[in-house]
């Protein structure tokens, strides 16, 4: 079985790569909302978790999910994979230590570098470059696809540097993503589509217009996907990223 958390897209195209044909994929936005935390796994089962990365660490929501997710029986073999822009900095280590404060333990993580999407603090890729990326994406999944079905073991502390990248990076994320930059410009015709897909349900529909009810959210960028989503002033005329998987599955 497997396990993703998405917000443009990137890491359920990667999970739905990897997916063997007879595979679950479970949807943590779902499980989280549902208070789904226990899972009946068969006899050899492996377990995976596909999300992206924040700052150099774990999305709060994907981190809740890890903190308290059960199983029937000890899954024989746990991996993660962590999609990004750049680099996974200390992600992997991160997984792995959230994990293992739950009584699980991770045999493997691994990188796959996938458009950029974080339009709050910079312009994500052009289409060109998008689609480039997602191509020399397609081979790195099919190789974690293959490593995943024999089971290959990794160190999943990755470096020093890393790790001293995320201890640097992620307090920013854990004590930022606040919402009240959000706003709808003169495109917005209160269809309410930005509001259902907010995995943090941070937002309602009021007077026919989104309204940001939360203090934080997850910054996914599930919303903003809206051309008619702005954060300040910096997003205004600037690319919406979304994986096209996205054309297939929402």
């Amino acid at each position: 079985m497997i396990f993703y958390f998405s917000g443009t897209g990137n890491s359920l195209d990667a999970a739905m790569r990897i997916q063997k044909e007879d595979e679950i994929l479970y949807n943590i936005t779902d499980c989280i909302w549902e208070k789904k935390f226990f899972y009946e796994i068969r006899e050899r089962e492996s377990v995976g978790f596909v999300f992206p990365v924040y700052f150099g660490g774990l999305p709060s929501i994907v981190h809740a999910f890890l903190s308290q997710v059960k199983f029937s029986r000890t899954p024989i073999y746990t991996y993660a994979v962590l999609t990004c822009g750049g680099s996974a900095a200390g992600a992997g280590h991160m997984t792995a230590r959230t994990l293992e404060k739950n009584g699980l333990k991770l045999d493997a993580a691994w990188t796959v570098v996938m458009p950029d999407n974080y339009i709050l603090l910079y312009e994500p890729d052009t289409e060109e470059e998008k689609m480039a990326a997602l191509d020399k994406a397609a081979p790195v999944l099919e190789d974690i696809r293959m490593k995943v079905e024999n089971r290959i073991l990794n160190d999943t502390r990755g470096s020093g540097k890393g790790r001293v990248l995320t201890a640097a990076m992620y307090p920013l994320y854990a004590h930022g993503r606040k919402t009240k930059k959000f706003w709808t410009d003169h495109q917005c015709v209160g269809c309410g589509t930005c509001v259902g897909r907010c995995p943090a349900k941070a937002m309602i529909m009021e007077s026919g217009r989104p309204k940001w009810v939360k203090e934080r959210c997850i910054h996914c960028m599930a919303c903003i996907r809206c051309g008619a989503v702005q954060y300040g002033k910096k997003t205004v005329g600037r690319y919406r990223y979304k994986n096209p998987v996205l054309k297939k599955c929402h």
